[in-house]
C-alpha cells in the first residue's frame, strides 16, 4: 500500500510561516482585509495590524481596556474596525476606530449581568450583528444599521430556546458568522452542537441539529465557515480532549438545514476557512489541516497551536494563536496539490472499501401499505454498512444529499424529518490513514463506496 500511495501523495511542504510582532498576547480575533491588511485582537485590550503584508506590525493597547480580552474583530480597510471584548457584565463591549486605530471609540458596554457577550459579524462596514450566551436559555442579540452609534437588542422571543447547557464558544470569534446581504449562522456547544441560521439579519431564526461531538462543557461546534449561501462546514470537537478525533467535522450543503459527517479531522478544531470551492484549512491546538475535497480528505500540516483562521484569497491565509503567534500560510503546495489530485480517477482495489451497503426501506410516504414492504412511514430508516476488510484502523463515512446521519459505525439511521419530496443519495465509504505504517495524520475515503437511493413521496 505505501509503494502505491508514496507516488500518488508526495511530502507536502506547505508551512506556517511566523511573524514578527512585539506582543505576547494571546490572539483569538482575526480578520484579512486583503492580501495587506490584517488585524487581529487580543488579551490585554492588544490590537495589532499590518498594513504591508506582514513586513510591520502596529501593536496597540485600546486605552482603558488593558484588562479586556478582544476575542473578536470585523476589519472593512486600513483604517476601519469593531472589536469586541468578552466577559460577564460591563467587561462585554464594542469599539469601533475610524483612523487605524488611533482612537477607539466605545460603542456599547453591556448592562445585562447575566450576558456574557462572544462574537461580532459584519454584512458591511454600517451593519452588524453581536451575540451573547444565552440568558433564560435564548441568546442575546443585538445590531447596528448605522455604523455602530445606535446597538439596539434584537427581539429573541420567537427564536429557538437553548438546552440547559447549552452555550456558544468565543474561541476563534467565528461563532457567529454573516454570509451574503442577509444570512447569519451562530454555532453552539455544550449539551448539544446545533446550527442557528437567519435570512433576515436576526430577525427570525431556526435550528437545525449537526453530528459534532456534545454533552460536556467543552464539547460543541466551535466554528463555521460557509463558502456561499449553500455550502458550509461546521468544525469543534471537545477542546478538554484535544486529541479526540471523533465527530469533529460537518457540512452542509443546503444552507445549514442539514449537516452530515465527513472524514473526522486530526483532533479538536477552533477555526475553519475555505481557500476556495474545495479546499478548506482548520486550525487547534493541536495543530492545522487541510482538506482537498470539502469533506473525505484531510491531511496535517502543522503542529502549531492555533486559535483562528481567515482568509481574503490563496495569498492572504492567516491564523493566530497564544502568547504572540501569528502565522501567514504558504498555500501554493496546497493548492498545486488539490489541481492535480482527483481521487476519483484512483483505483484502490487493495484497500479497505464498502462491500455493501443496505436500507431497510427505499421509499418513505405517508400511504405506505403492508403490502409493499420497501415502503415506511416513518422519518428514519436504518443503514447498514459491510466493509471488505478490518485489519486497519478505519472509520465509516457518509455522505447523504438531504437529512442527517445519527450515530457511529456500521449501523446508523438516516433521518429525512422535514425533507420535502424527491430522490435522495446516501454515500457510504470506508476512511483509512494512507500511511499506516509511516504516520498516522493523514485520513481520507480511499477505496471503493456504495451509494444507495431513497424516494420520499
Amino acid at each position: 500500500m505505501c509503494a502505491v500511495l508514496g507516488a500518488l501523495f508526495t511530502s507536502v511542504s506547505a508551512q506556517w510561516v511566523k511573524q514578527k510582532v512585539d506582543t505576547t498576547a494571546s490572539f483569538r480575533g482575526l480578520s484579512v482585509v486583503n492580501e495587506k491588511v490584517v488585524w487581529a485582537s487580543g488579551t490585554g485590550g492588544t490590537v495589532i495590524r499590518t498594513i504591508d503584508g506582514g513586513k510591520t506590525w502596529d501593536v496597540n493597547i485600546v486605552p482603558g481596556a488593558e484588562k479586556l480580552d478582544f476575542r473578536d474583530i470585523e476589519a472593512f480597510d486600513e483604517n476601519e474596525a469593531y472589536i469586541l471584548s468578552i466577559g460577564n457584565g460591563e467587561s462585554s463591549r464594542i469599539y469601533h476606530t475610524t483612523n487605524g486605530g488611533t482612537i477607539w471609540e466605545l460603542q456599547f458596554k453591556n448592562a445585562n449581568a447575566k450576558a456574557f457577550f462572544d462574537a461580532i459579524a459584519c454584512w458591511d462596514r454600517n451593519r452588524c450583528i453581536a451575540m451573547s450566551d444565552p440568558v433564560d436559555n435564548k441568546f442575546v442579540l443585538i445590531n447596528t444599521i448605522d455604523g455602530g452609534f445606535h446597538w439596539k437588542p434584537i427581539d429573541t422571543s420567537k427564536m429557538p430556546r437553548t438546552k440547559d447547557g447549552e452555550a456558544a464558544f468565543a474561541a476563534s470569534g467565528t461563532c457567529l458568522i454573516t454570509q451574503g446581504k442577509n444570512n447569519a449562522f451562530l454555532v453552539s456547544g455544550g449539551n448539544d452542537a446545533r446550527v442557528f441560521r437567519s435570512n433576515d439579519r436576526g430577525l427570525t431564526w431556526t435550528v437545525a441539529d449537526t453530528p459534532i461531538a456534545k454533552g460536556t462543557p467543552g464539547s460543541g461546534i466551535f466554528s463555521i465557515a460557509m463558502f456561499d449561501a449553500k455550502h458550509g462546514v461546521i468544525v469543534g470537537g471537545n477542546y478538554e480532549r484535544p486529541e479526540a478525533r471523533n465527530d469533529t467535522f460537518a457540512t452542509t450543503t443546503d444552507g445549514g438545514a442539514n449537516w452530515s459527517r465527513g472524514a473526522t479531522l486530526n483532533g479538536y478544531r477552533s477555526g475553519a476557512t475555505f481557500l476556495n470551492r474545495q479546499t478548506i484549512v482548520t486550525v487547534g491546538t493541536m495543530g492545522s489541516d487541510f482538506s482537498y475535497d470539502r469533506r473525505m480528505l484531510w491531511e496535517k500540516f502543522g503542529s502549531e497551536n492555533l486559535n483562528a483562521v481567515a482568509n481574503k484569497d490563496k495569498n492572504a491565509v492567516w491564523a493566530v494563536g497564544p502568547v504572540g503567534m501569528v502565522l501567514r500560510l504558504n498555500s501554493d503546495s496546497i493548492l498545486n496539490r488539490t489541481e492535480l489530485f482527483d481521487p476519483k480517477k484512483v483505483d484502490y482495489p487493495h484497500l479497505v472499501y464498502i462491500d455493501s451497503l443496505t436500507l431497510s426501506h427505499g421509499e418513505i410516504s405517508s400511504e405506505c401499505i403492508s403490502s409493499t414492504p420497501n415502503c415506511t412511514n416513518a422519518r428514519r430508516i436504518a443503514v447498514r454498512a459491510t466493509a471488505h476488510e478490518f485489519d486497519s484502523p478505519h472509520e465509516y463515512v457518509y455522505s447523504v444529499s438531504a437529512g442527517s446521519i445519527i450515530g457511529n459505525g456500521p449501523n446508523v439511521e438516516w433521518d429525512l424529518t422535514g425533507v420535502k419530496p424527491g430522490k435522495y443519495i446516501i454515500t457510504a465509504g470506508i476512511s483509512i490513514p494512507a500511511f499506516p505504517t509511516l504516520r498516522d495524520t493523514f485520513w481520507g475515503v480511499l477505496g471503493k463506496t456504495e451509494t444507495k437511493v431513497v424516494i420520499v413521496r
